[in-house]
């Protein structure tokens, strides 16, 4: 990428955000979830196919974590492969076509969200709330020694 194109597509992103006046400002000059914030568009200028975004939402407010949360739909909507890790169940249900529930390193779920929450049991009873699913998944097991 040429400087403009870069310096283009940057003032696109800081415009998305809301944060048009931290162009010139050095990164370790703001806060946590502006640093985050920055992460996420500098991850983004060249176009990647692939992203891997680790608890994306970590120190943002409640504005700039809708902001973010419309970027990475859009993202998916242009068909990017996101690879995203989360704790907040509302986020995976908001974001997620397929899902991975990891705990202690081990696979206890998988597969396609929808076909999970239509299928599973919990107490003889089907549930499809994501977050009850989790801890059923990964709550009701002694805790583990690492």
């Amino acid at each position: 990428m040429d400087i403009s194109e870069i310096r283009s597509k940057l003032i696109t992103w800081l415009e998305k955000f809301n944060i048009l006046e931290y162009l010139n400002k050095k990164v370790k000059d703001l806060s946590k979830g502006n640093r985050q914030k920055i992460q996420f568009i500098v991850s983004n200028l060249h176009n990647p196919e692939f992203l891997i975004l680790d608890e994306p939402f970590s120190g943002l407010d409640p504005i700039s974590v809708e902001e973010l949360k419309k970027c990475i739909l859009e993202l998916k909507k242009e068909g990017k492969t996101i690879i995203f890790s989360s704790h907040r169940m509302d986020h995976v249900e908001e974001l997620c076509d397929d899902i991975i529930v990891l705990d202690h390193g081990e696979t206890v779920l998988e597969g396609n969200l929808k076909a999970i929450k239509r299928g599973y049991e919990i107490n003889g009873r089907i549930n499809n709330n994501l977050n009850d699913i989790f801890i059923d998944a990964v709550g009701n097991q002694e805790v583990k020694e690492d």
